[in-house]
């Protein structure tokens, strides 16, 4: 088990025709957060994720999205969850 907590920050650009069916399937993401969005499809999204595996695997279904243009990493964190005192559970 990972005692590992990730946090990604991306602007996904998107197709503005595209931009409603492309914020529905983000929404459904588990870990992902749309806090951003503008009419011409233009995201700010983040990821949270208890491993890199997981983490990689979300930002590769972002930048798959039917419509996505593109999905770009602008901030990546690792906290260790032994160094802060909490349990991945």
């Amino acid at each position: 088990m990972s005692n590992e907590y990730h946090i990604a920050a991306l602007v996904v650009h998107c197709r503005a025709e595209s931009k409603a069916s492309v914020c529905e399937a983000i929404e459904s993401m588990e870990g992902a957060e749309i806090h951003t969005a503008t009419e011409e499809g233009k995201l700010v999204v983040t990821l949270e994720q208890s491993n890199r595996v997981d983490l990689q695997s979300g930002m590769h279904a972002l930048s798959v999205l039917p419509g996505v243009l593109s999905a770009s990493l602008t901030y990546h964190r690792v906290e260790n969850l032994d160094e802060l005192g909490e349990t991945n559970e």
